[in-house]
């Protein structure tokens, strides 16, 4: 059924014997296991864990974001928990290792890497991502992102993608997946058939893609294909709908009945399998999603998914109860035993890839405790400088406001907008970091605050000319996040209405984004805007520097930052 020496697989005979071997020695409840990948909480006792896996084993478990030495701790006891099977184990590394361990390297999200322009950067950064996951026994990544930012009003691409061009994406998401599987990691692209065009996210709804098949054929098509040419391992696939091909593969389906590609057929098999020609593994995206949940009750839903076409089914909401749905289903006929065996193979095949049986034999699955001085390295967090130093952007910079010189632009009164916890980052507060590296250089810096009664005056009531007399900028510090609960990722201006920015006539007013690229739609009258594109120490450090004049603006900006605004340019 499944081509295991062709392309992505290219297993030899021994790797081969393996999984038949394998697959042939599993009993049903068995084989079901593998297709479930569950979270796990690093920081729960293996009792807890075994509690929560109901008894049952998966195929493989994501890893969350904890303490190397932690994860490596917790991991043996997983492996030694799961048998004769070892288990893959995941993680979404779309900004490198430090997406899941705490010691890990940030290179930056999609959207910095683009801004360099250089995708041997993309490169660098996923070999050094695998090499640093390989040190606690991680094998598999939930990245790159091959979504395309065609509407700047998505909250979910944004800085997660490498930008609006196709060929971009292509270029950056290659390099990146050919970085991880030089390193060790199977990289996968996500999120088949491709999200950015819609607005909305498909944490909460069932998204669209509403290209024609011709407009598909020619940006996302064009980019999975050109993935799996060069040898792409897995997908994942969206809850996305994408009405064009599904109706083209059945003109009778009725806009009621069209499903998230996630549990739709004609999309995974006749289009992603068959057109595309991928024979790898396919994984749903988290199936805890609005936009799966929402799209048919669950107990028909978890079969469903398998039934269609993918291989691994993401997450639970109740494992006992989800791996009973899925029993049930094989049983009523909803999955066939035949489609449960082809993905029970492509699973085994993906582990026998990366040598986990090897691993397992001797001893190796999770390596030893000097692994970890990997991350005493100093190569990863040069490399992360660069990358910011390449990447941070000069959008926009009218009457020649930037670089600033503290000589003739010292005194600077600062907004700081956002700057709080989000998804992609826990910490938040870089704004006090930035102010110390500007201060450094010689700028005096006021942080304007709400509850000071003098500062709240500064940009609502003071006159006008006491303001010039005592600042020479308005220096506006964005730290939006652009993926959470919000359906969008806007500026939220601090103060009473309509205070905030009114200075844009009387002072230079610049503006600084470490997150959203697309502040200008908020903004259009500031002097000058830059983007960093992630919430990172070595992006505020060479903003800082940029800012001041100590190296220039390098960044080329992966998207329309004035989100098609003609006022905004000037």
């Amino acid at each position: 059924m499944v081509n295991l020496a062709a392309k992505p697989f290219g297993l030899n005979e021994e790797q081969i014997a393996w999984v038949e071997n394998t697959l042939a020695g599993l009993d049903t409840d068995a084989k079901i296991g593998q297709l479930f990948f569950l979270d796990l909480p690093i920081d729960t006792t293996t009792e807890e864990s075994i509690a929560a896996f109901d008894g049952k084993i998966p195929g493989g478990v994501i890893i969350r974001r904890n303490h190397a030495a932690k994860t490596q701790e917790k991991l043996r006891e997983m492996q030694a928990y799961a048998g004769n099977v070892p288990l893959l184990v995941a993680g979404d590394m779309e900004r490198g290792s430090s997406n899941v361990i705490l010691e890990g390297t940030a290179c930056g999200h999609q959207l910095e890497l683009a801004a360099t322009n250089d995708p041997d950067l993309a490169y660098k950064a996923g070999y050094m991502c695998a090499k640093e996951c390989a040190a606690v026994g991680a094998f598999w990544n939930y990245g790159p992102v091959c979504d395309i930012d065609f509407n700047w009003r998505n909250p979910v691409t944004n800085i997660r993608t490498y930008g609006s061009d196709p060929d971009k994406v292509l270029a950056f998401a290659k390099a990146a997946a050919r970085g991880n599987r030089d390193g060790g990691m199977i990289p996968t692209a996500k999120h088949f058939p491709g999200d950015g065009v819609d607005d909305r996210d498909q944490h909460f709804l069932t998204s669209i893609n509403s290209l024609s098949v011709e407009e598909w054929d020619a940006s996302y098509g064009k980019v999975y294909k050109g993935m799996i040419d060069d040898g792409l391992e897995a997908v994942m696939v969206g809850h996305i709908m994408l009405p064009a091909y599904q109706r083209y593969y059945n003109p009778d389906v009725k806009d009621e009945e069209l499903l998230p590609a996630s549990l739709d057929a004609n999309l995974l098999q006749k289009l992603l399998r068959g057109k595309l020609g991928f024979n790898g593994v396919i994984s749903t995206d988290a199936t805890s999603m609005c936009g799966f949940t929402a799209a048919m009750q669950r107990s028909k839903a978890v079969p469903s998914a398998i039934a269609a076409g993918a291989d691994v089914f993401l997450f639970c909401r109740n494992f006992a109860e989800d791996f009973r749905f899925m029993k049930e289903g094989l049983e009523n006929g909803i999955l066939t035993q035949e489609r449960l065996n082809e993905a029970v193979t492509r699973i085994l095949a993906l582990k026998a890839k990366v040598n986990l049986h090897i691993l397992k034999k001797e001893g190796k699955l999770v390596p030893p405790e000097e692994a970890l001085s990997v991350f005493n390295d100093d190569g990863p967090k040069k490399l992360a400088r660069t990358i910011a130093d390449q990447s941070v952007t000069l959008v926009k910079n009218v009457r020649n406001t930037l670089p600033l010189d503290p000589k003739k632009t010292k005194r600077l009164i600062m907004v700081v907008i956002g700057d709080t916890p989000n998804y992609h980052n826990g910490r938040g507060g870089y704004a006090p970091y930035f102010v110390e590296k500007m201060q450094e250089k010689g700028f005096e810096i006021t942080v304007w605050k709400e509850e000071d009664p003098a500062l709240k005056r500064v940009l609502s009531g003071i006159p006008t000319e006491e303001l010039k007399q005592k600042y020479d900028a308005v220096l506006y510090f964005v730290n939006v996040a652009t993926n959470g609960s919000d359906s969008a990722a806007r500026i939220s201006w601090p103060g009473l209405r309509l205070t905030m920015p009114q200075t844009t006539s009387e002072l230079p007013n610049i503006m600084v984004s470490i997150d959203n690229p697309y502040h200008l739609y908020d903004a259009p009258n500031m002097y000058a805007y830059v983007n960093g594109y992630t919430s990172d120490e070595a992006v505020v450090d060479a903003i800082a520097e940029k800012l001041a004049g100590e190296s220039p603006f390098r960044g080329v900006s992966p998207v329309d930052a004035f989100c098609g605004l003609f006022n905004a340019r000037f």
